[in-house]
């Protein structure tokens, strides 16, 4: 039977995207005619050593055989249950071409390194007399992480027969893949990356990405084109912007961190920019030239007064170009109305108080630079309010 292109894909656009990818791994002929075509991701969110699409987890992990009869700790066995440790328990040997030698150590040779550091510092923190708070403080980290340490190295000592495990899970479905451990974790999970999402014809349409803490992209040649992106604390913007074009369309929503936010130019471009906001009590603890996005969305669902803090700082803004801030407040403890008040002239507060603080409120007032702030308030549901202000020149 003969396929059209067109028809072809057609059956790949709205195949079921994990079935797609399963079928692509094992059949070889399959392979090269779908990585011809579009891969469509709703939703992708990337990990440490392992990815989730569209609802299904494909996570890589070291499982360790253990011997009968030996006594196993009992964290041992849970890691193999979760499928297996997600860091490297050798230490792996790499020989290249144009350099002497480049040796990739694993995790347990770090592990020992930071265990006798961090003991040599606990035998000092031991010697302190009449220790303040931040010592003491410090000695009780010192001795919870010594313990993990200790942990991680001895279930790494236990003799076992270890393998490279893909554990797949999903709604529907769940599989495990095993392998011999030969290779680093990191170089795996670049061969997983290229199975699956490398070598096609086309960028990858992806609606929502996600980035999470300790990702690493060992993949440089993937390339997406994304709709909504959210980037965990931590990630280095570097990383993510291996996926893009130069010249890749503005992104519907950026979604960042307000301590570890970073300017990048796929944040600052995005139609709205989300950011998640810890808790902060002054305007000098805000600083403003990080977020050069003009709209910008702060959700404040645990801190008033950060909502407040940037709010206060908005109105004080230089007015020679348009902004647009939007606040998530939380509604159960009546705080918003505050910001309203400190925001509104004596006029619009007599008349808001009048309606007894009921919304929605809409009023215009003249800054101190002579811009017009233009505030909304209404609640988004009931535990939640959103307050819009909007700068114009």
């Amino acid at each position: 039977m003969i396929v059209s292109d067109v028809a072809a894909e057609v059956v790949l656009q709205y195949m079921d995207t994990n079935f797609r990818l399963r079928f692509s791994a094992r059949n070889p002929a399959f392979r090269e005619i779908e990585k011809s075509y579009p891969l469509h991701i709703k939703n992708l969110s990337l990990r440490s050593v392992g990815f989730k699409v569209d609802g299904t987890i494909y996570r890589l992990g070291i499982y360790r055989k253990y011997k009968a009869g030996e006594p196993v700790h009992l964290m041992a066995i849970d890691y193999n249950r979760k499928g297996g440790v997600q860091y490297d328990t050798k230490i792996f040997e790499r020989y290249g071409d144009n350099e002497p030698e480049k040796i990739y150590k694993g995790s347990l040779e770090r592990d020992l390194r930071e265990l006798e550091t961090a003991k040599k510092r606990l035998e000092e923190l031991r010697k302190v007399k009449n220790a303040n708070a931040e010592l003491m403080n410090e000695k009780e980290n010192l001795e919870v992480r010594i313990s993990f340490i200790e942990l991680r190295v001895e279930i790494s000592e236990l003799k076992c027969e270890e393998f490279i495990v893909l554990k797949m899970s999903g709604k529907e479905r769940m599989g495990l893949l095993k392998v011999k451990y030969t290779k680093p974790l990191q170089e795996v999970f670049k061969d997983l990356m290229d199975r699956i999402f490398g070598g096609r014809g086309h960028h990858l349409h992806v609606g929502h990405l996600e980035v999470l803490c300790g990702f690493e992209n060992p993949l440089k040649t993937v390339k997406m084109q994304v709709k909504n992106l959210a980037v965990e604390c931590s990630v280095k913007m570097s990383t993510v912007n291996d996926f893009f074009f130069t010249d890749s369309p503005p992104l519907e929503t950026a979604t960042s961190h307000i301590y570890t936010h970073q300017d990048h130019r796929l944040l600052a471009n995005a139609k709205l920019l989300i950011i998640e906001v810890g808790k902060f009590n002054s305007v000098s603890e805000f600083d403003r030239r990080k977020f050069s996005n003009r709209r910008i969305l702060f959700k404040c669902t645990d801190s008033y007064q950060s909502a407040l803090v940037i709010a206060l700082y908005f109105k004080k803004e230089n007015p020679a170009m348009k902004s647009h801030f939007s606040f998530e407040v939380p509604a159960k403890t009546h705080q918003w109305y505050k910001i309203v008040m400190k925001l509104a002239n004596e006029v619009t507060k007599k008349d808001f108080m009048e309606k007894r603080f009921a919304l929605p409120a809409t009023f215009t007032i003249k800054t101190d630079a002579g811009a017009d702030l233009k505030l909304s308030a209404n609640k988004k549901d009931d535990s939640i309010v959103t307050i819009d202000l909007e700068l114009i020149p």
